[in-house]
């Protein structure tokens, strides 16, 4: 190691506060008091929210259900357009079939 390095190593034992660990008796029974807050906490949010419930329950009373629309085959025809991918590889023809078509004379 070189100057520097022994420089640090010292700053740092010098600067880091000695602290003892504490046992693991402490630690545990720490750990069980969190544990219970938590347990408490979550009971406490549990019996609310089942409270809110009882009382949506209670108050709330009937509630209009409406009944569902069907869609009619005609509307979706209307709405919607589809055409094939490959339809922008046909080429476009500008004519109106019934145009086109000779009329037939009616027999008398």
């Amino acid at each position: 190691m070189n100057q520097t390095d022994e420089e640090l190593q010292r700053h740092i034992r010098e600067s880091w506060p000695e602290c003892p660990a504490p046992s693991f008796d402490t630690l545990w029974s720490r750990a069980e008091q969190e544990r219970a807050v938590q347990r408490r906490r979550y009971a406490g949010v549990a019996s609310i929210a089942a409270a809110a419930a009882l009382a949506a329950i209670i108050f709330g009373g009937r509630v209009a259900i409406d009944e569902p629309s069907y869609i009619e085959v005609a509307d979706l025809l209307d709405t919607t357009y589809w055409t094939a991918p490959s339809d922008t590889l046909m080429p476009e023809y500008e004519f109106d079939i019934y145009q086109e078509m000779p009329v037939l004379f009616e027999s008398t």
